[in-house]
């Protein structure tokens, strides 16, 4: 195999496509492949081929609306958990409204996540 030949996933590439930028152009595309986590190579491929790219900000921002998600259903089931073994200084009417907030702050995230989820 020679220098100018990449083997990738049992794919054999060996036609290179230059472009020519200016140095600004070459900066910007530089940072969106770093973005998201590709080489320029592998970034202009995508581009010219029309595969999706996702970045490593959008799939950051999946993960940390599924974490506050799973934090949300700990702490309803915290709570009801609390209410279960008889607790009686607390007002039963504002954990019930507490636990109603958690879970209308769940039900607002899913349609969030599940956008994400379709984007990366």
């Amino acid at each position: 195999m020679d220098k100018t030949t990449i083997k990738r996933r049992d794919q054999v590439r060996t036609k290179a496509v230059i472009s020519h930028v200016t140095p600004e152009e070459h900066q910007r595309i530089k940072q969106f492949a770093q973005q998201a986590g590709l080489s320029v190579s592998e970034y202009t491929r995508r581009i010219l081929t029309g595969t999706k790219i996702s970045s490593r900000v959008d799939q950051a921002a999946f993960l940390a609306a599924l974490k506050v998600n799973a934090d949300l259903g700990r702490l309803g089931g915290l709570f009801k958990y609390f209410l279960s073994q008889g607790r009686t200084f607390i007002d039963p009417a504002e954990v019930r409204q507490l636990l109603s907030e958690i879970e209308e702050r769940q039900n607002e995230l899913r349609p969030i996540i599940q956008k994400i989820q379709d984007e990366i």
